[in-house]
């Protein structure tokens, strides 16, 4: 008996009599009906013999099946896509006067329309302290030079570019950004992952919306979630929708869970290519409104704050004085609603159009830096209409300093630098957060930018010389003053700490450089960059050196041509004597300098601050206080 034919499950195929469909290329074709039955009935047509009749033209696919083609988007895709070799250094943040070794890395990129515009985007970790990039077309075996044109680390874009014109010939094809996908919308994702050198198609549905934390740059925005294969080298590689257009950007996977991929959306890709436009190819990133938060699920809570029944929304703790949400909001505001968007108690709202609620802070994210919001909070029991300014972020610690060499001031072995993430992981391991000293870690998960262009200064380690006998030991302190005037970033110290030393402690400085191999006693740049202090540090008196607490010349030793103070048996400066800890043989006395009255010496250890009163250093020509 011959088996019966399958019955299809799609809407408008039923059971009607005789037609049966068969599935080929995602495009319906019906089959022809079963044969005749010999007794012939009035009201059909079984007795026309259909050889007479016309062979039937063969049908043509409609439009908006051909342009679902899988086919037809995979072609191309295959077009489009570019296999991404890099060779990057990264920094030594225990020496930042160093690069670690070159190592190499393999990514995924694609060509975006409009082709003339011969744009190329891939992930920004792909060509991160990059040296050379070089890029190889699918089905090529030559390999062209790329140049990074623009790079957005929060967003883990980058856009490249290939200057030869031999690059852009042949059948190369750009793709379209398309729209947001919606749940279980089928995707392909293109690329080349570990596991082989040719190009690799998966795919999947998309199975989440959410915001989340972008490992690359350390900061949430909005991402899609895949359960199609995303592997190491699939990093940058475009994800198609079912028209052939680009439905985001291959970027990170979840360590441990299976079928758990990442995807940049399209409304990120879209946000990183109109900044570029909007300033001339400047990135600028993506803003905020510096303001900290709570939920608003308590029903007292609520009732003391005189919330009319059913209203939303969540409770303003503090303000960010970098912000313009600090003149504009108070501690205590209920935010209501964002952009015309209500907020709900636990800080989500409704996203348009996936029946999703994500954090409200994808608002501000999608604005651009110096646009205004129109917010809506309930104060002192009346709704209230604002326009809040948005920013983009401003951090007292850096969370990522991709592309940065680490800034450093080198003072008679004193090696100063910047608290930022990449220090704390450089240090303590990936797992810093458990091994860091608290007052460390409270900096840069609690700190707060104060003033533009603040940073969380460190005396970092100490390069052991006579001149810093008894505080060698001495690493990782915050430094918090200089001769009581408050440090207010890296420039700011090496300026106040210049004008303490003579030409001896130039030598001294100069001796360990050469010493340890270090070609500069500071970071390119540092000294030569404007200086912009808030306005309480510019009315405060800078010390000099005719201020600073210098231990009285007894007998001062002749300064010799290189800068050094001269001894009398030809030593530089301690007379032969290493009495207690002297000041680096600068213009000594023959009993030795001593620290100031009434100062203290730290223990060594790491983490502690250190401030006028609880630390004396000696430099130059006698103690200066950090």
């Amino acid at each position: 008996m011959a088996a019966p034919a399958p019955q299809s499950s799609r809407s408008g195929f039923g059971s009607a009599a005789g037609l049966q469909p068969h599935l080929t290329n995602s495009v319906c074709t019906v089959m022809p009906p079963p044969s005749p039955s010999k007794r012939m009935r009035s009201d059909s047509f079984d007795h026309i013999d259909p050889r007479a009749l016309p062979a039937p033209a063969a049908a043509a696919k409609p439009a908006a099946a051909a342009a679902t083609d899988p086919e037809a988007a995979l072609s191309k895709a295959l077009k489009s896509v570019v296999k991404i070799f890099c060779t990057s250094a990264n920094p030594n943040y225990a020496l930042p006067w160093q690069m670690m070794a070159q190592s190499k890395s393999t990514a995924t990129g694609f060509v975006v329309a409009p082709l003339n515009s011969r744009r190329i985007l891939t992930n920004a970790h792909a060509v991160t302290n990059q040296v050379q990039v070089m890029l190889r077309k699918h089905g090529n075996a030559r390999k062209y030079p790329a140049r990074v044109l623009a790079v957005g680390h929060e967003c883990d874009i980058a856009m490249l570019t290939v200057d030869n014109d031999e690059f852009w010939t042949g059948d190369m094809e750009a793709l379209e950004v398309g729209q947001l996908p919606s749940m279980q919308e089928a995707v392909m994702v293109v690329g080349f992952p570990t596991g082989g050198d040719n190009v690799c198609v998966t795919k999947g549905v998309v199975s989440r919306l959410d915001r989340q934390v972008y490992s690359h740059g350390r900061c949430a925005l909005l991402t899609t979630q895949t359960d199609s294969a995303i592997n190491s080298g699939n990093s940058g590689g475009p994800v198609l929708q079912g028209a052939g257009k680009l439905a985001g950007i291959a970027f990170q996977s979840l360590i441990g869970a299976e079928n758990t991929g990442y995807v940049i959306p399209v409304p990120v890709v879209n946000h990183f290519l109109t900044d570029l436009e909007r300033h001339g190819g400047r990135y600028t990133g993506f803003p905020e409104m510096g303001m900290s938060w709570q939920t608003l699920e308590s029903t007292s809570m609520k009732d003391s704050l005189k919330l009319p029944r059913g209203a939303t929304g969540v409770y303003i703790t503090s303000t960010d004085p970098c912000y313009n949400a600090s003149k504009e909001l108070r501690v205590g505001d209920v935010l209501t609603h964002v952009q015309g968007h209500s907020i709900a108690d636990d800080g989500t709202f409704l996203f348009e159009g996936q029946n999703v609620r994500i954090d409200f802070r994808h608002l501000s994210s999608m604005a651009y830096d110096g646009e205004s919001l129109q917010l809506r909070v309930w104060r002192d029991g009346a709704a209230h209409e604002l326009s809040v300014q948005v920013s983009v972020p401003k951090h007292l610690v850096l969370p990522h300093c991709h592309d940065l060499k680490p800034r450093y001031f080198i003072y008679a072995g004193l090696v100063f630098t910047r608290l930022t993430n990449f220090y704390l992981r450089h240090q303590y391991g990936a797992d810093w957060s458990t091994k860091a000293p608290i007052k460390l870690c409270d900096r840069y998960y609690g700190g707060v930018m104060e003033a533009p262009g603040q940073e969380v200064v460190l005396l970092s380690k100490v390069l052991s010389a006579d001149v810093n006998q008894g505080f060698q030991d001495l690493q990782n302190y915050q430094v918090y003053k200089v001769n009581g005037v408050k440090v207010h970033n890296l420039q700011h110290l090496a300026q106040l700490v210049v004008v303490l030393h003579t030409a001896s402690g130039r030598a001294a400085t100069s001796e360990i450089l050469k010493m340890n191999a270090i070609a500069s006693a500071c970071s390119e740049g540092l000294m030569e960059e404007p200086l912009c202090l808030p306005p309480d540090l510019e009315a405060t008196a800078q010390p000099s050196l005719a201020d600073s607490e210098v231990v009285p010349d007894v007998a001062a030793e002749p300064i010799d041509a290189d800068g050094g103070a001269s001894g009398k048996d030809g030593s530089n400066g301690n007379n032969g004597s290493n009495n207690g800890m002297t000041a680096g043989g600068a213009a000594s006395s023959s009993k030795g300098v001593q620290p100031p009255a009434g100062s203290s010496v730290p223990s060594s250890g790491a983490g502690a601050g250190m401030d006028t009163a609880s630390a004396a250093v000696a430099m130059a020509n006698g103690w200066a206080r950090l």
